[in-house]
């Protein structure tokens, strides 16, 4: 069951948003639903990822690391990359107080005139990178790409892991039907929490997540607030609950690019962007 769910009108317009407070509460949520369409489906099993719900429901409770020598593939090719932020350079810092001095700054009287020697990942300690995945995608995308976009991302997240920086996860898998927009915003990772790269396969890389589980969660809207889950499950729309995220990924029709094609280049290209190396 969701935790919170947000009834927003404006004029004619609906926005609907449930939150989740785990994988596991919104699995169960999906589960409950007592009558199943495309959640279901039988013939959408390459499609979807797995043959039903009940798989769906399986891969995600238990966890899914089939592709996880992909993601230590792709880190493998980052190392080199990151390599002098992984070997811990040091950066200065001026201080009233350190390991040494700078004559210049003492002879002109300024208080800070001491050196101090930090390494970076002591530097970035007690930081907190938050990052949330639009989940939702047409029914075009292959299943894939949808996996190869998660690759990255996980990817991603065991980089900045590895860097000595606290991550939080959340996912969002928002559609819209006429003047309704509905959205799910599920999280998925605390940085009070260890992190657990294979846990979070699933979530990030299968495409079950919404063809399965986000759908079962569709079929339990009323009517009236979405339109009946029988003539469609919406279109793909742009996260609602991106706010106060360091990384949004947006929607996999907007992020073909270094994503799903060169994913080192954006890997690299969002821990620069985050300032977390050179």
């Amino acid at each position: 069951m969701y935790s919170k769910r947000e009834d927003i009108k404006q004029g004619r317009n609906r926005l609907v948003v449930d939150h989740f407070d785990s994988l596991g509460d919104y699995v169960r949520h999906a589960e409950s639903n007592p009558t199943k369409g495309s959640s279901d489906a039988r013939r959408d099993a390459e499609w979807a990822g797995t043959e039903s719900l009940a798989d769906a429901v399986t891969l995600a409770t238990h966890g899914w690391d089939e592709k996880r020598p992909d993601v230590d593939k792709l880190f493998a090719q980052l190392e080199t990359d990151i390599a002098s932020a992984m070997d811990e350079p040091f950066t200065t810092y001026y201080a009233h107080g350190g390991d040494s001095v700078d004559m210049g700054r003492y002879m002109s009287g300024d208080p800070e005139c001491m050196v101090d020697y930090v390494t970076e990942p002591q530097a970035r300690m007690g930081r907190v990178v938050k990052v949330i995945i639009n989940g939702a995608m047409s029914c075009g995308i292959s299943a894939d790409d949808i996996v190869r976009r998660g690759v990255a991302v996980v990817a991603l997240l065991d980089v900045i892991h590895k860097l000595g920086v606290g991550v939080e996860l959340a996912v969002e898998m928002p559609v819209s039907s006429g003047n309704t927009k509905y959205s799910t915003v599920v999280k998925l990772h605390d940085s009070s929490e260890m992190l657990d790269i294979n846990n979070m396969m699933y979530a990030v890389c299968h495409p079950s997540m919404l063809r399965r589980l986000a759908f079962g969660a569709i079929e339990q809207m009323p009517s009236e607030m979405f339109t009946d889950y029988r003539y469609g499950y919406g279109t793909p729309s742009e996260m609602q609950r991106k706010a106060g995220y360091d990384v949004a990924v947006e929607k996999l029709q907007d992020g073909h690019g270094d994503l799903v094609r060169d994913p080192v280049a954006w890997v690299l290209s969002t821990v620069k962007g985050l300032d977390l190396v050179a």
